[in-house]
């Protein structure tokens, strides 16, 4: 299918002159191919302003371009680097020609093949993304409805938010690990509890003069009792032994502005967060996929997650077999074999990152509840090295063949007999399999 793909893409460029663009900040770079593969003129600049796009660069194709070649016989191969081809591939397909998207890998791999060298410039680079489209190694520009764009946006924006969480969650926990470090041991300092705590206390001296009544009732209320008297009373004991840097007046003032600045930007991105959440379920609520992902709520699937594996893969209709959206995903194997040598079969990571950690959640929770996924967990649980995480990852595959089955058939997902009898069977040799294990190790010790 690939090769056939490939001869496809080969046949629709034959024939046609190819502009090779390699975008820039300031000014692209762009080469011309005759409908030969030859290169027509000098490489050209032209500046990424409305004089460059709507003048410059037509200027400078009619003089290398025959006037009597229409715009179907022509076409722009556009290098996806960064953000930077965006503006241009949109202004192009605006105008009615046909937009080729070519890899900055396939740039990469192809620059030394030229003329040996590793050398890197601009019009080398703008020729060689013309080669690289009109040897079939590109992707079509895909138009969007606003729908889905919309969509698109709010879920890039949704995961730049928590990497934002992540690293702010990370310096309150540094801050704390200096002047408090048993403060870890009792809670986790990025929670609700903790935080609401922070903003009154945050050396032990102010946690030894805590009023355990007064907190006991609030905390209880925001921890929906998981936290009360005793957690106070654990927090006190450990301040009275604590190792925490002594701190100063000044320092005082400066850690707890520091502490408070860390607190507010939690917050302010978790609310951040939480209305961008809100956004995109009720966009994907309004495509046709949303009542197939919803169908798997409660059985590992929920709303924030389908919302955002419908915005990552935006079309699902385009994928006929769950192997593209793994290799989107960059869950893909890749293989190293010659002669009687057959290597280790490793995943590529190349592909959408944002795509491959949704897909790994809704992956984790199914593993506990959806029998198609659970079992193949089970299974090699018991074979293979027990290593949880590549053991996600490789359920992810039955998970996304399942969702890709329903949606072509547009039903919900249904539990099934046959498969629930056929995993209680697996359970069952599960807690058998962990119970020789632990035998195994009480007689090793």
């Amino acid at each position: 299918m690939a090769f056939k793909s490939l001869q496809q893409k080969r046949q629709f460029v034959n024939g046609k002159y190819i502009i090779g663009i390699d975008p820039s900040k300031i000014k692209h770079q762009a080469a011309v191919l005759d409908t030969n593969g030859i290169q027509r003129g000098k490489a050209f600049t032209f500046k990424t302003t409305h004089q460059g796009y709507h003048h410059d660069l037509w200027k400078r194709l009619d003089q290398i371009i025959p006037s009597d070649v229409d715009n179907d016989h022509i076409v722009f191969a556009v290098e996806t680097a960064c953000n930077l081809w965006q503006t241009l591939a949109f202004y192009l397909k605006a105008k009615g020609y046909t937009v080729l998207l070519v890899s900055p890998l396939s740039t990469k791999h192809t620059r030394p093949v030229m003329n040996h060298d590793f050398s890197k410039t601009d019009p080398k680079d703008a020729l060689i993304i013309a080669n690289n489209a009109r040897d079939g190694y590109f992707d079509y520009y895909q138009e969007f409805t606003p729908l889905v764009n919309a969509m698109h946006r709010l879920s890039i924006t949704y995961c730049k938010l928590n990497k934002n969480l992540t690293q702010n969650k990370q310096r309150l926990r540094s801050l704390v690990e200096q002047i408090f470090p048993e403060f870890i041991t009792v809670l986790p300092p990025d929670t609700k509890t903790a935080i609401y705590l922070f903003k009154t206390y945050m050396t032990p001296q102010d946690f030894l003069n805590i009023d355990i009544c007064k907190e006991a009732e609030q905390i209880k209320r925001i921890s929906r009792h998981n936290h009360g008297i005793k957690t106070l009373l654990r927090l006190k004991e450990q301040a009275e032994h604590s190792i925490g840097i002594q701190l100063k007046n000044e320092e005082i003032i400066a850690e707890r502005l520091s502490l408070i600045a860390w607190i507010t930007m939690i917050e302010t991105i978790e609310g951040q967060m939480e209305s961008i959440i809100e956004q995109l379920i009720t966009l994907a609520q309004q495509t046709p996929y949303w009542d197939v992902l919803i169908s798997f709520k409660g059985k590992g699937v929920s709303e924030k997650l389908a919302a955002l594996f419908i915005a990552e893969t935006r079309d699902l209709d385009q994928y006929n077999h769950h192997k593209k959206i793994e290799k989107f995903a960059g869950y893909n194997l890749r293989q190293a074999q010659s002669g009687n040598y057959v290597g280790p079969r490793r995943m590529s990571h190349i592909g959408n990152k944002r795509l491959s950690w949704i897909i790994y959640k809704m992956t984790e929770e199914t593993t506990k509840y959806l029998p198609e996924v659970r079992m193949k967990y089970l299974r090699r649980q018991m074979n293979t090295k027990s290593k949880y995480r590549k053991n996600i990852i490789a359920c992810s595959s039955p998970l996304l063949n399942l969702i890709v089955a329903l949606v072509k058939q547009r039903r919900p997902y249904e539990l099934r007999e046959e498969k629930v009898k056929k995993l209680q069977q697996l359970e069952q040799k599960y807690q058998a399999y962990k119970q020789s294990k632990k035998s195994k190790r009480k007689k090793a010790a």
